[in-house]
């Protein structure tokens, strides 16, 4: 750069710097200046997709609605439920899902809602005050059917939860290993398919449930994407398959919530994993720890809208034979659980 100093930047490896040496003042200058624009591209980006300045595209309303609906539901399954819990939420609920479904039709959000506030009124029958504007809501809806979905409160007996998860699951997560050898083998599309059905079951923020995923089997596709990520330089060649874990944006609303869609997005990517772990498939999580730059040419490149945030890559395939991975001592409880430990003041 003519008449600029260039600042030099320490050598990396799979995107990580290994230089040790100090830091000069003009390198100290150039990080912290670094740091603040990545903050602000995330600060930025979660103001203007999010609905903490109120609710006005249809993701925010969708949203809403799946949070409102999650709020009565909870309160229908209190083992000491108060009838005529929540009406302000029910009222808005109702509100929402008529403009909702005016725009969007009968999609499995509108048929959650309706689901729900019907199930709302059965169970406030005995309580019927101040229900009229949602009854009245829910009969102009005539064209729109709460079928095939899962609403209100349901009841579980714990022994059937107890037989379902009699595994030896600290053995099954103990086998799961990064695996960065592979073997060639047949596109999983079944199996990633079968390992989402299991993923979505994972927990979310209000049951907004924010999360998608970005599947590549075909070879071409998967070349292109992989080569955005440093850290599988040296295995990626042989992925079956490489998935990116996004969130939207556009379901978050509170200032509170501005590290939600990474949370939710860990749970899910997590879940993920295990899901493909019990398909078959060995898995090597692939962090996305990489500045704005880098963030935009990989949604560019996938055609992903700026609402969606890339929240971890997970390179995929068939494992061989017999191969060798990382031992990877891990820290001994005692120092990882602090349990009843005493409180200040």
């Amino acid at each position: 750069m003519s008449g600029t100093q260039r600042v030099q930047r320490p050598k990396t490896e799979a995107g990580r710097a290994v230089a040790d040496a100090p830091l000069g003042a003009a390198r100290r200058f150039a990080l912290s200046w670094g740091l603040f624009r990545n903050f602000a591209y995330d600060a930025l980006r979660f103001r203007k997709w999010s609905y903490l300045m109120g609710a006005s595209r249809r993701r925010h309303f969708a949203a809403r609605i799946l949070a409102d609906a999650h709020f009565l539901e909870y309160g229908m399954a209190l083992s000491d439920a108060q009838p005529g819990f929540g009406r302000a939420r029910a009222v808005r609920l109702s509100h929402d899902l008529a403009r909702y479904f005016a725009d969007m039709g009968q999609d499995t959000t509108a048929r959650t809602a309706l689901g729900v506030l019907e199930a709302y009124l059965a169970f406030n029958a005995d309580a019927p005050e101040g229900l009229a504007p949602i009854r009245a809501a829910v009969s102009s809806l005539t064209a729109l059917q709460a079928d095939g979905v899962q609403v209100g409160a349901e009841t579980v007996q714990r022994a059937q939860i107890q037989a379902a998860s009699g595994i030896d699951f600290l053995g099954f997560v103990q086998a799961r290993h990064s695996v960065r050898s592979f073997m060639a083998g047949p596109r999983p599309d079944a199996e990633i398919q079968r390992a989402v059905l299991a993923a979505r079951e994972v927990p979310s923020s209000c049951n907004r449930q924010t999360c998608h995923v970005h599947a590549y089997t075909d070879p071409d596709l998967l070349k292109r994407v992989r080569k955005m990520q440093a850290g599988n330089r040296t295995f990626g060649h042989q992925l079956s398959g490489i998935l990116v874990v996004t969130s939207d944006l556009g379901a978050w609303e509170t200032i509170g919530e501005r590290y939600q869609p990474w949370i939710d997005g860990g749970l899910f990517a997590m879940t993920l994993a295990y899901a493909l772990h019990a398909e078959g498939l060995g898995t090597c999580m692939l962090n996305w720890s990489v500045e704005h730059q880098q963030d935009r040419k990989l949604r560019q490149l996938m055609g992903l809208e700026e609402n969606q945030l890339i929240v971890v890559l997970i390179g995929i395939g068939w494992m061989p034979e017999e191969f060798s991975v990382c031992a990877s001592q891990r820290l001994p409880v005692s120092e990882i659980l602090s349990l009843n430990q005493p409180l200040a003041g």
